[in-house]
């Protein structure tokens, strides 16, 4: 289901590069004249053109691009985040690209950034300044580093105390897998942040969106992660992406599944029987994770 939206994002962008290709055949001066739209982002727009060589606004490389990062922004970080700037940056870059960056060498540091995939991360986090952006994906690096912390005492406090408005996507994920830690104290503390964004509508709608995905991702352990928020949400909306993991995930994660839907009522009820009456036809060739093993 998300990755169907990737798609169709990704699909957006490629028909502008097409479109780009066939009106902007000569030499391209600026990246407002390739996306015009980038005028309303003047900060946005003059980062780019510092981490580009001006012979090509298309591309930078993740190297340049974190050079430019530090060279604007390291400032700009509170005192209390100046010491993750760092990570900040390395995390705004693998969500430019989409992908993990290597954390020694810098064989990946060469790998291009495309002026596309920076407009389409800046549209789709709705980003309008990109020095508040960063400010607040700092607040998000040290929100979740607290929250992998190994000291409980500092994960209990972190889940006492944190804003509902910094649980955004990674955030989100890492509160979904403290519901597996062994530290029951934890555990418990991560349900109950969890059950309480149920009675929020807007916190809700943004836990939910963030969970579902988790369901397609290739971690076992996440996945599971993922079946145990969403009950923790009672989001009975999710009855469909349970019973398919129900039908064609391994063991762990349809063990977690079938206890979600159990716990959404008659109705989630009905949908586990319905999966176990039918999984038997099922082959296990599409759950998340397994496609590698259906190679010839």
């Amino acid at each position: 289901m998300y990755a169907l939206d990737k798609l169709l994002r990704e699909a957006r962008v490629l028909g502008l590069v097409c479109k780009v290709s066939e009106e902007k055949s000569g030499v391209v001066n600026s990246a407002e004249e390739v996306l015009p739209f980038l005028e309303s982002r003047p900060k946005a727009l003059a980062f780019w053109s510092q981490c580009t060589e001006s012979l090509n606004v298309y591309t930078t490389t993740a190297e340049r691009f974190l050079q430019s990062l530090h060279s604007v922004f390291s400032a700009r970080l509170h005192d209390q985040h100046a010491s993750r700037a760092d990570t900040v940056f390395v995390k705004l870059a693998e969500r430019v690209l989409e992908k993990r960056l290597p954390k020694r060498g810098r064989s990946g540091r060469q790998e291009l950034i495309t002026l596309f995939q920076y407009w389409s991360h800046l549209e789709e986090e709705g980003v309008s300044a990109l020095d508040t952006y960063i400010t607040e994906l700092a607040e998000q690096v040290s929100l979740i580093q607290s929250l992998q912390s190994g000291d409980q005492d500092t994960v209990l406090k972190t889940l006492k105390r944190v804003p509902e408005t910094q649980l955004q996507k990674e955030g989100l994920r890492a509160l979904s897998l403290l519901l597996l830690d062994k530290r029951i104290k934890v555990s418990n503390a991560a349900s109950a942040l969890l059950r309480s964004l149920a009675d929020s509508p807007r916190s809700r709608e943004r836990a939910l969106v963030s969970c579902l995905e988790l369901l397609e991702d290739e971690s076992v352990e996440t996945r599971v992660a993922g079946c145990k928020a969403l009950s923790c949400l009672k989001a009975k909306e999710s009855i469909d992406q349970l019973v398919y993991l129900c039908q064609t995930d391994k063991d762990d994660v349809r063990e977690a599944a079938k206890q979600a839907l159990l716990s959404f009522g008659e109705e989630g009820k009905l949908a586990q029987r319905h999966a176990e009456d039918s999984q038997d036809g099922l082959p296990r060739l599409f759950a998340p994770g397994s496609m590698a093993s259906t190679a010839f």
